[in-house]
């Protein structure tokens, strides 16, 4: 961002995204801007200091498997604001001034500032008498009105309070005033000086059925309270000449995203510009991977990930790799320092493209569950290596204290000692996390990268014994479908062009076991809440099955990477973590009330859970892959009359 406004990398992703509005101490309001401007920012980087000021290598990076799924070439690390190193000083993530509406805290004065205004301090002239050293500070107000569409715009307050468009003749400028009473929108007024003045009393009222919204506030603007508009679905307010519908802006864009924009009208939903609904990041990562098989030099290995797999497949397409291939490898610091040979390197590099190539034919399935397959099954082997940035140790039960416990359910588990992740923020969405935007909306331009972090941690996998599951499913899978049907008749509300999730009842339990064993660790372990993740292996198709959770922590710090968790994992440690958990799952603090409420009509959003709340079974959304839908208890445990029906028992 810039020296006194900085936000630490991995928040560039979530929750502080591409087209989300950070709030900064000052009262300064900024959104932060699209992907064309992040490369202007380089360039006006090389252009202010020189070329050679800058080094983009230092700045990308490459994670093959998530480049194939997310189409783009490379990675680009948001970059951190300093002053002091060899390269890439001075760089700053670009950011606009959002909301323009700002109100002087000492006359109510109001003002509009455009976009570029976003590192200046705005203050007021209207009450200012000229000679003061000082003038009144104006900040940006509380409110902003969004689409599910994923635009955004400022509230048209000058539409609002003259319930119309706004007059072209003399001044009419507006003030900001708030009165007594319980400090509801209806305590907040606005005044014109041309003597109108309104109340925001029901600025944020919208009617809809389902998520398709008919009828809102703004839309009504130029209505008389006595006239009687009755909208519903099928007769939606969707056409009233002085309504304020959506303008389709990205000010995320800068100006273009604003002077561009065409118009989408959908209706618009007042928001509170700090509320959570104005925007959920969406994040894709992956675990890393080494290419190539625990034998191949580590030498190679580097090389592998520095150059990415891809590339090194077009240099030898080329010619064959008889001379484009082994020109750039000679050119590498690995040969150049001596500590592999040319040519070693280069038998190294063929042989992985070679297995690469044949590894590559053995599956066709969706990238996206492809990518967890290759995680699930390279978990499942382990991989004993100290020289890698994976490293995760096969345990089976023999000599593990509650070995008969273990043995019933689970098929093993893997102590992963280290692990890199990588976190790609490709897209968001307003109002609804379903809303989801392309990729394209990041950029004015075609984008062929997109911003992302790595971290590392460690973790424990738990892979449960398919046969287990499937006697489970046959025999008590019908007690828990409710949920699941619930869950796809919420989407398909939500998201009608969707396919359906092929999801199962053992999913809704081995999602629940994920959060309780968070849980605990938390309480065991000491740590944050938040500081703890939840990666879930889910496939019922036979040729993709999977069965399996991932527990781990990689806050990109030094939390968590003591050996805190693995040593829970341990002989003497996790069949105690995994009954204890169990326990606690069976009476809730909110007992019986959410036992009685999961076993009926369900909670939560769309009541897509059973007996789940947050005494129990929920956690916070940064360790959720599911946004805390699809729990229940009672597939664990069972019910209070019926404890027969829970898969541990």
């Amino acid at each position: 961002m810039s020296k006194h406004n900085n936000l630490r990398s991995s928040q560039l992703l979530s929750p502080f995204g591409i087209g989300q509005i950070v709030n900064f101490p000052g009262e300064l309001s900024v959104m932060v801007c699209g992907l064309n401007l992040w490369d202007n920012s380089i360039a006006l980087g090389k252009t202010n200091r020189g070329a050679s000021s800058i080094n983009e290598n230092e700045l990308r990076f490459n994670e093959t498997r998530l480049q194939k799924v997310l189409d783009v070439n490379y990675f680009v690390k948001p970059f951190e604001f300093k002053t002091t190193g060899a390269k890439n000083n001075w760089l700053s993530i670009p950011a606009v001034r959002f909301p323009g509406w700002h109100y002087c805290t000492s006359c109510g004065r109001m003002r509009e500032e455009p976009l570029q205004k976003a590192n200046t301090k705005i203050e007021c002239t209207a009450c200012w008498d000229g000679e003061s050293k000082f003038k009144s500070k104006m900040i940006p107000v509380r409110f902003v009105a969004a689409c599910p569409s994923g635009h955004i715009q400022d509230v048209p307050f000058k539409e609002w309070v003259h319930n119309g468009q706004a007059p072209s003749d003399g001044e009419h400028e507006l003030s900001y005033h708030t009165g007594g009473g319980s400090g509801d929108l209806g305590s907040i007024y606005l005044k014109c000086t041309c003597g109108e003045r309104k109340s925001l009393a029901g600025l944020m009222n919208i009617r809809k059925e389902g998520e398709d919204v008919f009828d809102s506030a703004l839309a009504r603007i130029g209505f008389n309270k006595e006239d009687d508009h009755k909208f519903d679905k099928d007769q939606p307010n969707n056409s009233n000449p002085l309504g304020q519908y959506c303008k389709g802006h990205r000010p995320w864009l800068g100006l273009e995203g604003i002077k561009d924009s065409a118009g989408c009208e959908n209706h618009l939903q007042v928001l509170v510009r700090g509320a959570s609904n104005v925007h959920f990041s969406e994040i894709q990562s992956a675990i890393y991977l080494p290419e190539g098989s625990l034998e191949t030099n580590e030498y190679v290995l580097k090389v592998i990930e520095e150059i990415g797999i891809d590339n090194l497949k077009t240099y030898y397409g080329i010619d064959k790799g008889s001379v484009t291939l082994p020109a750039i490898l000679a050119t590498n610091q690995s040969v150049l320092r001596g500590f592999i040979s040319k040519d070693e390197l280069l038998a190294g590099v063929l042989d992985e493209l070679l297995n690469c190539e044949t590894e590559e034919e053995d599956l066709e399935i969706p990238s996206e569950l492809k990518l967890r397959f290759e995680e699930y099954e390279y978990m499942l082997k382990g991989r004993d290596s100290e020289n890698s940035d994976f490293k995760a140790i096969v345990k089976s039960f023999n000599d593990y204290t509650e070995k008969d416990f273990l043995e019933k359910f689970f098929e093993k588990v893997v102590l992963v000692e280290r692990l890199k992740e990588t976190r790609v923020f490709k897209g968001f969405s307003r109002i609804n996390p379903n809303n989801k935007i392309k990729k394209e909306e990041l950029s004015n331009e075609p984008v062929t990268w997109l911003p992302a972090v790595e971290v590392y941690g460690e973790g424990i996998f738990l892979k449960f014994k398919d046969d287990v599951v499937d006697k489970w499913i046959e025999k008590y899978g019908t007690d828990f479908k409710g949920i699941v049907k619930r869950y796809h008749s919420a989407i398909l509300k939500r998201r009608p062009q969707d396919e359906p999730r092929a999801i199962n009842p053992f999913f809704v339990a081995m999602h629940t076991f994920a959060h309780l064993l968070i849980k605990r660790l938390c309480f065991d372990c000491g740590y944050g809440s938040s500081s703890l993740r939840e990666r879930l292996y889910f496939s019922a198709d036979p040729q993709t099955r999977m069965n399996g959770i991932l527990i781990y922590t990689s806050s990109g710090d030094s939390e968590g990477s003591l050996g805190g968790l693995v040593r829970q994992g341990k002989s003497k440690n996790l069949g105690r973590l995994v009954k204890n958990a169990l326990e606690e799952a069976r009476w809730c603090s909110a007992d019986p009330v959410c036992s009685d409420i999961g076993d009926s009509s369900g909670q939560g959003p769309d009541n897509v859970n059973g007996s789940a709340c947050h005494n129990c079974a929920i956690v916070p959304e940064t360790s959720c892959e599911e946004f805390n839908m699809l729990l229940d208890r009672t597939t664990l445990i069972g019910t209070l009359t019926n404890s027969g029906i829970g898969f541990f028992i």
